[in-house]
C-alpha cells in the first residue's frame, strides 16, 4: 500500500493566531503561492529602507553585505503574508476597532494588525506554508521501474 499526502496544497482553512484571534483564507494553489512570493520581492525591493536602497543601486550584488539580504528577506516576507492575506483571505475573528466593531478586514487594517502584533506574521507565514512543505518534503515517491536504465548499469 502507498499513502500520500493529499495534493490540496491549502484548502479553505482557519489559521487561530491566540487570544481568540483567527484568520480564514480561501484555497489556493501552488502557482498562486510562487506569485504571490515573487511580487512579495518585487515589492521589498522597492520599499527597502533608504540606506539599504542606496547600497543596492551604488554596489554591485556581490559586493552588498549580508545585513541587505537580511533586510530585503525580511521586507518580503511581510509583504508576502500580507499578499495572501489580501488576496486569499477571506476574514478574521477576535478583532475590534476603538468602537468595539469588528475589524474590517481589508488591506489598512492588515498593516496595522501586522505593525501591533509582528509575531503573528511569522505565524501565519509558518500556517500557510506548512502544506507546501509537507509536499515538498514528500518528494517524487514514485519507484524507478525495472525495465528502464539507471546510472548505475
Amino acid at each position: 500500500m502507498v499513502l500520500r499526502l493529499s495534493r490540496a496544497l491549502a484548502g479553505a482553512r482557519t489559521i487561530p493566531l491566540g487570544y481568540g484571534v483567527t484568520v480564514s483564507f480561501r484555497q489556493f494553489g501552488f502557482s498562486d503561492l510562487r506569485e504571490a512570493q515573487a511580487a512579495a520581492m518585487r515589492l521589498a525591493r522597492e520599499t527597502l529602507p533608504p540606506a539599504h536602497a542606496f547600497d543596492a543601486a551604488a554596489l554591485d550584488d556581490e559586493d552588498l553585505g549580508p545585513e541587505h539580504e537580511d533586510a530585503l528577506r525580511g521586507q518580503a516576507d511581510r509583504h508576502f503574508v500580507k499578499l495572501l492575506l489580501v488576496r486569499f483571505g477571506t476574514g478574521w475573528e477576535g478583532l475590534e476597532d476603538e468602537t468595539g466593531a469588528p475589524a474590517p478586514f481589508e488591506a489598512a487594517t492588515i498593516d496595522i494588525f501586522l505593525d501591533l502584533f509582528p509575531g503573528t506574521a511569522s505565524v501565519l507565514h509558518q500556517s500557510l506554508m506548512a502544506p507546501v512543505v509537507a509536499v515538498e518534503m514528500e518528494g517524487n515517491v514514485s519507484a524507478p521501474s525495472p525495465h528502464t536504465a539507471t546510472a548505475e548499469a
